[in-house]
């Protein structure tokens, strides 16, 4: 019995010591006039066509390389000529990544309203560029943070429409609520689309527990309770 306490207090230690909350997005709601909702990563970034905003979570760890970022996750009301302040994250930051996308698939102009998209820990980071006169922006290269088996447009490069919104006067977006709130109010023209992807902190804002964290506690009672047990069952000296 022993011996399974200890190796429950060493499995234990081993769960500790990994990052045991992922920042993702908890919820996406529309308003003024919008719709939106929180789906699973599909095949196809653009093959996912809707006139509703499109946000899925993605992927998380810590970054295996730095990446380059036009918005630092600061609270404010930002557009796509003015993106707010820059940011590079560094190499072995834990984050969390989400994808926003309006994609209506539609020939013509859909100004979609707002989206409302709650995160489980603080922004630090959004990708808001594309590809744009041959040189990877931002989305195209961090693409490789995306989900497992997902199709993302790297390298789209249609004069009209590079994905992101940089340079864009009909595309805005704020940070509220202490950076875990993030409001997009987006327009895609001729079937074009909008993308941004949502850099987070890879820790819990809200003290909630993610799945990793139960299994921690789990185990944690099991080795308290186990060792109670044992301690109940030794034999008076």
């Amino acid at each position: 019995m022993r011996k399974s306490l200890f190796g429950g207090a060493a499995a234990l230690t081993l769960l500790l010591a990994s990052p045991i909350y992922a920042g993702f997005a908890t919820s996406a709601v529309g308003a003024n006039g919008g719709s939106a909702a929180l789906v699973s990563p599909p095949s196809s970034a653009l093959g996912d066509v809707s006139t509703a905003y499109q946000v899925w979570n993605e992927s998380s760890g810590t970054l295996s390389s730095s990446v380059s970022l036009e918005n630092n996750g600061a609270v404010g009301a930002y557009s796509g000529v003015s993106p707010g302040t820059s940011t590079t994250l560094t190499s072995g930051t834990p984050y969390g990544t989400t994808f926003i996308q309006l994609n209506p698939g539609i020939d013509g102009t859909v100004n979609s309203g707002q989206a409302i998209i709650n995160f489980s820990s603080k922004i630090i980071g959004i990708a808001l560029s594309g590809t744009t006169g041959g040189v990877p922006g931002s989305l195209d290269n961090t693409d490789q943070y995306g989900a497992p088996g997902t199709t993302y447009p790297t390298g789209y490069t249609n004069p009209s429409n590079n994905r992101g919104i940089i340079g864009k006067t009909n595309d805005f977006f704020t940070i509220m609520n202490g950076g875990t709130e993030l409001e997009v109010h987006l327009t895609a023209q001729f079937d074009g689309f909008k993308e941004l992807r949502v850099f987070t902190a890879g820790g819990s804002a809200s003290g909630v527990p993610e799945p990793a964290s139960l299994a921690v506690w789990s185990l944690l009672g099991t080795v308290l309770v186990g060792g109670s047990f044992w301690r109940r069952q030794r034999p008076a000296v």
